[in-house]
């Protein structure tokens, strides 16, 4: 990964990094809770706004949250080029970050839906999370109720495009590297970037498959010192979801959005979680050796 603190030698006993590291969870999370408030939204209000406008209003917002304030805060607490951030990739290694992605997706699938039926009792939190959820699933099928080619390819921005930049210059290619620094190990640093990364979601029954998905995209970055691959990685997991769920309502694929939430078939599983770790070896070797 790279050195984004190597302009501030007076760094000697990691403080700086978890300032730094803490002080961007802290923003995120508090930016992020504020704008899951909407717990208390109706879901007919939700139902009564233009999907469109919300869609490019949530685009704007992303935009500036993940992006505009990472690119400020590389310029101006670590001076160092932004795009440094964005390394070319070569064809092959691109390919390979697809596969190992779609590849994954299969075997997240029966995570998410293990975590999708934990049982939380009847506490405040579980009512919350609840509830949370399912306008969470409203706003979304909203959002995705694709009415032209011109709103498919504004989710796709906006859903896909947008947070493969955003999410992956935030927390892998800052918070990742920030906390390597103060821990001193890369291992620690991706596995509680990963959990952040899911928690801040504020999705309580899909926080276990986006953790793994978030240390899945962290080892690529450590690996390939190259930002740009998870990028790719998770570019390809929300676009692939999005255009299989376009495809579905154009009757071009049988699948309705409730097999999508489903696990794959445990074969199914089983075969593409060996599968994910061969390609994932193959991707380690690569850069071993490289």
């Amino acid at each position: 990964m790279q050195e984004i603190l190597r302009n501030n030698p007076e760094d000697k006993h990691q403080a700086r990094a978890w300032a730094f590291g803490l002080g961007l969870t802290a923003y995120i999370s508090i930016v992020m809770m504020l704008g899951s408030g909407g717990s208390d939204v109706d879901t007919d209000l939700i139902l009564k706004m233009n999907p469109i406008k919300l869609l490019a209003a949530q685009g704007v917002v992303a935009t500036f949250m993940f992006i505009g304030v990472s690119a400020l805060f590389i310029a101006i607490a670590l001076k160092i080029p932004f795009a440094e951030f964005f390394p070319k990739v070569t064809l092959r290694t691109a390919g390979l970050t697809i596969l190992i992605s779609i590849s994954f997706m299969v075997v997240n699938s029966a995570i998410g839906e293990w975590n999708m039926n934990l049982d939380f009792g009847n506490s405040d939190f579980a009512e919350w999370a609840k509830q949370s959820e399912e306008q969470l699933k409203v706003l979304t099928e909203h959002l995705t109720d694709f009415t032209s080619p011109t709103h498919f390819t504004l989710a796709l921005v906006v859903v896909a495009i947008i947070p493969a930049i955003g999410e992956e210059l935030l927390f892998r290619g800052l918070i990742q590297n920030f906390f390597a620094k103060a821990f001193a190990n890369h291992h620690i640093a991706i596995w509680v970037t990963g959990f952040i990364f899911a928690a801040i979601h504020m999705q309580f029954f899909g926080v276990m498959p986006r953790m793994f998905l978030g240390v899945l995209f962290g080892y690529l970055y450590h690996w390939s010192g190259n930002l740009s691959v998870a990028m790719i990685g998770h570019l390809a997991n929300n676009g692939l979801a999005l255009i299989a769920l376009y495809l579905a309502q154009k009757d071009v694929v049988e699948v309705s959005p409730e097999q999508m939430e489903q696990a794959a078939p445990w074969p199914a599983v089983l075969i593409f979680a060996v599968v994910s770790f061969l390609l994932i070896r193959v991707f380690y070797k690569k850069f071993q050796h490289a």
